[in-house]
């Protein structure tokens, strides 16, 4: 573009609700030129440069209504429970995504997202799940979160769902913390688990806003956001142990059965994303490669 002329491109908004971790990365992932990002969490300070920090109260309807004035072109919700109670998970997921909405008042961007949880499934016995599979009403703690997607579908047809499962790539995080301590789950019964790397959540949704590779697509309502490789966690345990030359010595068996399940990703598949990590292999090898390269470890935790 020579000196004196004006970009074409109309620099959209996207407001982040919750901002932390998975804002940063999605808000690194985005062109400045082409974006202003919007930072609503409680301390409105604690955002990066290039990020416009807004302090709402979750639990306070009325601060919420920033969404309606700055109008954003598309919004992210990431909510977390106050408390692990019942209570608090009705409060940080049910009632804070009803005060969002809310706030949004007439307006109703392009693309909404909520990072929800697999949790919400009620399979507990190992079995294959997908997006249509049974959720899980009797356990309050999951009804809250399956009451806040309910909530934010019915408000707009374009929300889309992401039924992300355990989160991993900030740190060694606490599984890496588990295996260096050695403590392990027990060798039986397997106990599987499902994940997805923090960078492939943020790139997932890099693509699909506007403007993204993926943008033209329409998206399902809900997408099970995991990796391709549902694993036992024993055998995640025993690779990281061997990767960090720690003895693997699990317990033989448990006190009672293993409560779990294995979540099909194909809805996400068929969006044509490309995952950064596809296994835990990919994605923890990539962990264990930025941890281990930094000298100074601000979390104290010496595997040596």
């Amino acid at each position: 573009m020579r000196a004196g002329e004006r970009s074409s491109v109309e620099r959209k908004t996207v407001a982040i609700v919750g901002f932390g971790d998975l804002g940063e990365r999605l808000v690194r992932r985005l062109h400045p030129q082409r974006w202003r990002c919007l930072g609503l969490r409680r301390n409105a300070h604690a955002v990066p440069a290039g990020v416009e920090g807004i302090a709402v109260d979750l639990h306070d309807a009325a601060t919420l209504r920033v969404l309606e004035s700055r109008a954003p072109d598309a919004l992210l919700i990431t909510l977390s429970p106050g408390e692990r109670s019942a209570a608090g998970y009705r409060q940080g997921f049910h009632q804070a995504m009803e005060h969002i909405l809310a706030g949004l008042g007439r307006h109703r961007p392009e693309r909404i997202f909520f990072v929800s949880s697999t949790r919400v499934y009620a399979e507990e016995g190992g079995a294959w799940v997908d997006e249509d599979s049974p959720l899980a009403f009797a356990d309050p703690r999951a009804k809250a979160i399956i009451d806040a997607e309910a909530a934010l579908r019915d408000f707009s047809a374009s929300a889309v769902v992401l039924r992300a499962g355990g989160l991993y790539g900030a740190g060694p995080g606490y599984l890496l913390k588990r295996v260096s301590s050695g403590h392990f789950h027990p060798r039986e019964p397997l106990q599987y688990g499902n994940r997805v790397h923090r960078d492939d959540v943020a790139a997932f949704l890099a693509a699909t806003l506007p403007g993204g590779g993926l943008a033209g697509q329409a998206l399902p309502g809900v997408i099970n956001l995991v990796d391709d490789a549902p694993v036992p966690l024993q055998e995640v345990e025993s690779w990281l142990a061997d990767a960090l030359g720690c003895p693997y010595r699990p317990p033989a068996e448990a006190s009672g059965p293993a409560r779990h399940k294995r979540v099909r990703n194909t809805r996400l598949r068929a969006t044509a994303y490309e995952l950064l990590f596809g296994d835990y292999r990919a994605g923890y090898g990539d962990v264990l490669h930025r941890w281990m390269a930094h000298s100074d470890r601000e979390d104290g935790l010496d595997l040596h």
